[in-house]
């Protein structure tokens, strides 16, 4: 009797732990799944949702913060990519940044004419598995995430800009 208990007992700590192991390896975002729900206000009080886009448009989220030079540079090479393709793709950038002076400075001094939204609480950066920034995803216009990008060069730029062509 005590040999089945401790049976059933092993069987069920196994089950539970493959539930949780396959809950979280379906929570994992990768090229092909669904991107998660956004929907914060952007810098100028307009609400963005990425549900909108679906159907309409490509998206190129970009998660950032204002006081990192690879962020900046990146911010840069954006503004100049959606300067040449607002009409094809949508890109909006999220920033993680606790001081919104310095987030609207870099902002202005940039030029940035593409949707920023500031995250102080972080709420993104678990649904998006933001671990080191900047991170770029690419989301089709069906709303499912094509690709991932983490840090930013040339070779990324490159491989933006023949994203949003194709």
């Amino acid at each position: 009797m005590v040999k089945m208990r401790n049976l059933l007992a092993t069987l069920l700590l196994v089950l539970t732990l493959f539930c949780a192991a396959a809950q979280a390896e379906n929570s994992n975002l990768k090229a092909g799944s669904a991107a998660p729900p956004l929907e914060l206000a952007a810098l100028d009080g307009k609400t963005i949702d990425l549900q909108s886009y679906a159907g309409h448009q490509p998206v190129i989220l970009f998660f950032f913060t204002s006081w990192s030079k690879s962020c900046q540079d990146a911010l840069a090479a954006l503004q100049s990519l959606y300067a040449n393709e607002r009409n094809n793709t949508q890109v909006i950038a999220i920033s993680f940044d606790k001081k919104s002076s310095e987030l609207k400075n870099l902002v202005a001094s940039q030029k940035i004419a593409f949707p920023i939204i500031q995250d102080k609480k972080l709420s993104l950066i678990d649904k998006y598995q933001i671990v080191i920034l900047p991170t770029t995803i690419c989301i089709n216009k069906a709303g499912a995430v094509e690709k991932i990008f983490i840090d930013y060069d040339d070779n990324i730029n490159k491989a933006l800009s023949e994203w949003v062509k194709s």
